[in-house]
């Protein structure tokens, strides 16, 4: 048991060694990312913005001195991808490539189980999570682009659910991360949400903290909000950290 004990003790040190050698992020220049999701993805029902999350892999110079896509993205048959996602409530995924940018976007998704119930998939876990025949996840092919000078940030509205993203199984968003802290060895990586997902958790600062700590032990964790108009993004601690900034659990 002892020996069992060692080598989690060891792997866990391993992620947060490969954590510290990663490129840190500007979060001024993170902001920008996140009002440009705002500005160019958002889908919104009655004028109130909807779930949907996105992942995005741009030169990582993107993330640490200036962020400007609309001269990648300004061809109209990307304007139109971005627009069509962004209104039309049954495109349910955004795929776009681009010259060194690739982009993919979510929203939740309904699946059929039985001839009588499904289920919907939220749309970091679509993105996260392998469930297509091939196994391989949006994020996962993002990831096999050859670039080693990369910025990679998986944005998400709502922060992930406790019960069915976070929890303890094997079929959750860790999964993907952890596959993610392997596959990208270098560069900039960083997760991103914006508002408290409420439903499925206690709400409870306390639980989030634990939660939460989990994604920011694989990859790092922010919360960007709005403050007077505003885009301002946090780092939610250090990896390993047990106390995360208190903006990102409340």
């Amino acid at each position: 048991m002892a020996s069992v004990d060692l080598r989690v003790f060891i792997f866990c040190l391993l992620h947060l060694c490969i954590q510290c050698d990663q490129i840190p992020v500007n979060t001024n220049v993170l902001a920008k990312i996140i009002q440009y999701f705002d500005d160019k993805l958002q889908p919104t029902n009655y004028d109130r913005p909807n779930q949907y999350s996105v992942v995005i892999r741009v030169p990582y110079q993107q993330c640490t001195e200036h962020f400007s896509l609309d001269w990648v993205f300004s061809m109209d048959e990307m304007e139109n991808a971005f627009s069509d996602f962004k209104t039309n409530s049954k495109r349910r995924f955004c795929e776009v490539i681009q010259d060194s940018v690739s982009l993919r976007a979510a929203k939740p998704s309904w699946i059929q189980m039985t001839s009588s119930s499904g289920e919907t998939l939220h749309s970091e876990y679509v993105l996260v999570y392998p469930i297509d025949a091939t196994k391989t996840s949006p994020l996962d092919k993002i990831l096999r682009m050859p670039n080693d000078d990369q910025c990679v940030v998986l944005y998400t509205y709502n922060s992930p659910c406790i019960e069915k993203c976070i929890n303890n199984k094997d079929d959750t968003i860790l999964y993907g991360l952890s596959n993610w802290l392997k596959t990208q060895r270098t560069g900039i990586k960083a997760f991103i949400f914006q508002e408290m997902w409420r439903r499925n958790s206690t709400g409870v600062p306390e639980d989030q903290q634990q939660q939460f700590t989990k994604i920011n032990n694989l990859v790092p964790l922010y919360r960007c909000v709005k403050e007077n108009n505003q885009m301002k993004c946090y780092k939610c601690g250090d990896a390993g950290s047990e106390m995360l900034h208190e903006n990102c659990v409340s």
